[in-house]
């Protein structure tokens, strides 16, 4: 219903969905997923070139003349493992590599909190992932070797949570992995996005995102922060018929961070950031779109607190230069759904020892993820292997870019 004088438009009302465009800068049909959200700002960016001719008169400018215009977006959200996909395809860019999920299995033992290992009734699969019991204790785990012989014990890359009976369901997830893309135009996925402010819907097409921050603690929700631009806005479009999933956002205490494949258990709050330092890039077109909006070299940077332990090890890593390899995963409680980010070979770039404003000395490290072919599905080297797994079994992103 159309707001008289005065009206004023509740912000939630907000409503995101966003789709991984097929052809880059042509709108999607629909969103593949709704985005619940918070916090987002949408910003049309158009220009004006002053006349400022020389008419008699002692004014500097004449008349604004219309530019080139495109739009800025961007908002807050906790990771829902659903939809995540999306996010890394307009980050990194690579196709959406599936591991087909392995058959549902039970343990054939009993486990404890602890274990690194399970005994499984039928074989399992290594380099797949899997949840282990139902809430409230359902834990998600990756397996990284399998025995081809009775007992068939599965190696885990990280120790059991909760203790897990014999019988427990083990239920396989569909492993969706992305990297960097250095092959054509060593482009990411364009997306299209449609926004409603609550008064309105309008649609972009052509987005691509310019930064995408993830960060989390103990004690709140895991959100990632992104910005992106695109094509200017279309207004009053028809709202999409996509509904939000009802998955759940993760919680924040599943996070695992593994240093050189060792779990580490002093961690108070990380955050990765990956930049694109996008930009416009003008031509001559006939309209006032821009030709594209163009996605520089990807810059990862990562942060790390953690508390200081016994010999100073993450002081010492940074002030040797140890590179080692690092992954962060987390999980959703109910459906297991899971997020791992893996760099082969990272480096320590600063750390100190923070004692000013904490009862107990913290060790703040900045991490470089650096380049390796092992996290590569796309060609060159890449700094990051990211790995949503879940339940969907179909590609989120095209074969191609």
């Amino acid at each position: 219903m159309a707001g008289g004088t005065g009206t004023v438009y509740p912000v939630s009302g907000s409503q995101i969905g966003l789709a991984v465009e097929k052809t880059r800068g042509t709108l999607e049909a629909a969103p593949q997923y709704m985005f619940p959200i918070t916090s987002p700002k949408y910003d049309p960016m158009q220009t004006y070139i002053p006349d400022q001719t020389l008419q008699g008169s002692a004014v500097k400018t004449y008349a604004e003349i219309l530019g080139m215009r495109y739009d800025k977006h961007g908002w807050t959200a906790p990771v829902y493992l659903d939809s995540f996909p999306i996010i890394l395809a307009g980050i990194l860019g690579s196709p959406d590599t599936l591991v087909t999920a392995p058959t549902a299995n039970t343990l054939a033992a009993a486990a404890l909190p602890g274990a690194t290992t399970l005994t499984l009734t039928t074989a399992g699969t290594a380099g797949t992932w899997i949840t282990v019991g139902t809430y409230p204790t359902l834990e998600t785990h990756l397996v990284t070797a399998v025995t081809s012989v009775t007992p068939f014990t599965a190696t885990l890359a990280t120790p059991l949570i909760y203790a897990q009976a014999d019988g427990a369901t083990v239920t396989g997830l569909t492993a969706h992995k992305s990297s960097l893309n250095n092959t054509g135009q060593f482009q990411p996925y364009s997306l299209s996005l449609w926004d409603n402010d609550n008064e309105e819907w309008r649609s972009m097409a052509g987005c691509q995102l310019g930064e995408v921050s993830i960060k989390g603690n103990a004690t709140g929700l895991v959100e990632y922060t992104v910005t992106l631009m695109g094509n200017p806005a279309t207004k009053n479009v028809a709202a999409p018929s996509v509904a939000y999933t009802g998955t759940l956002t993760v919680a924040p205490w599943t996070f695992t961070f593994l240093l050189g494949g060792t779990q580490v258990q002093s961690v108070e709050d990380w955050e990765i950031t990956l930049n694109r330092d996008t930009k416009e890039v003008p031509a001559l077109t006939g309209t006032q779109e821009y030709l594209e909006y163009f996605a520089d070299m990807l810059d990862i940077t990562a942060k790390i607190t953690f508390d200081e332990q016994s010999g100073s090890p993450y002081l010492e890593a940074y002030e040797n230069g140890v590179e080692q390899s690092i992954d962060m995963t987390l999980f959703d409680m109910k459906t297991g759904f899971a997020l791992n980010l893996h760099s082969s070979n990272a480096a320590f770039t600063t750390g100190s020892l923070e004692r000013g404003n904490a009862e107990w000395v913290k060790v703040p490290i900045d991490v470089q993820p650096l380049p390796t072919a092992a996290d590569a599905l796309d060609g060159g080297v890449s700094p990051i292997l990211a790995t949503v797994a879940n339940s969907i079994t179909t590609a989120y992103a095209p074969n191609s870019v």
